[in-house]
């Protein structure tokens, strides 16, 4: 996985902070884990997507 990938969701999930922070609305330390774990899940299944398609 490339470190632009890691970066990307990382950036994504402070920036979804930031957004919240602006509306005032409640945070909690365990949504920034949850998003970049998400994140990960998502990008996971687009490699394996993308490996069957190689396999083709």
């Amino acid at each position: 996985m490339n470190i632009g990938v890691w970066l990307g969701i990382i950036i994504s999930a402070l920036l979804s902070f930031a957004v919240a922070i602006l509306y005032e609305q409640p945070i909690h330390w365990y949504l920034l884990v949850l998003l970049i774990v998400i994140g990960l899940f998502i990008n996971t299944i687009i490699i394996i997507l993308k490996m069957q398609d190689d396999h083709t």
